[in-house]
């Protein structure tokens, strides 16, 4: 999707300028919604394993602006610690991560650079991965910046899940399918078994049988002989 020889003109020859092209790369024009200019409600099923594995033009800013925030950052928070940071007397530094400052922040510039270009590539579960990472390394500076990378990350998977079930990634569009679907109807619409069915071929039958009254025992246990009573003794 994201290949910049659509950006050459077949008449002249000419390709566009880089600006453009980054632009129509990385921050995309919207394109129109399921339902909206003749297009379809949901994606065909043979449709949907291409379109779950690209990005559309809103995931593609969104992790765009991911992936700059994080590279801003990765090298704006290390500085700031290793700026701030002073070894005392006894050769030890006052903060605790200063030490890995430098490799941590390296860590993660160079994860911006592979999350830029797989955004390029438009590689959904690659972008995904690279913003769960992103995420954990930031947990060691601040948390809340890295759950921002995370829950983006689950977002694009989520979405991702959404149009190989329903075929596209609308929650009104969804909700209302759902709600459209009689109970008790999985995602074919058939029903399911029900547990208090009659017997089927090599199957018993799951209604309890008739209890029979119990029988003698054939087993012969003989009884035991009378025990022999002792005289009292006589003074």
């Amino acid at each position: 999707m994201a290949a910049t020889d659509d950006y050459d003109d077949e008449d002249t020859g000419v390709r566009a300028p880089l600006t453009l092209r980054l632009k129509e790369t990385f921050w995309p024009a919207a394109v129109p919604k399921l339902g909206e200019d003749g297009m379809p409600d949901r994606f065909p099923d043979e449709e949907r394993r291409a379109v779950m594995k690209s990005l559309d033009p809103q995931e593609v800013k969104l992790s765009f602006g991911a992936f700059l925030l994080a590279t801003i950052a990765g090298i704006a928070i290390p500085a700031y610690i290793i700026g701030s940071n002073k070894v005392t007397k006894a050769g030890k530094n006052t903060i605790a991560v200063a030490p890995d400052a430098k490799l941590l922040g390296g860590l993660i510039l160079v994860l911006c650079v592979l999350g830029f270009v797989t955004l390029w590539k438009r590689k959904r579960t690659f972008v995904a991965f690279d913003l769960f990472l992103i995420g954990f390394a930031f947990t060691l500076f601040i948390g809340l910046i890295a759950f921002v990378f995370i829950l983006l990350g689950g977002w694009l998977m989520l979405r991702a899940w959404r149009i190989n079930r329903y075929g596209t990634t609308d929650a009104k569009a969804i909700r209302q399918e759902v709600a459209s679907r009689p109970r008790g109807k999985g995602k074919g619409g058939a029903a399911p078994a029900s547990k208090t069915a009659g017997p089927t071929k090599g199957r018993a039958s799951s209604q309890p049988a008739s209890r029979k009254p119990p029988t003698a025992s054939k087993r012969y246990t003989p009884k035991a002989p009378p025990r022999k009573k002792i005289p009292k003794p006589t003074e």
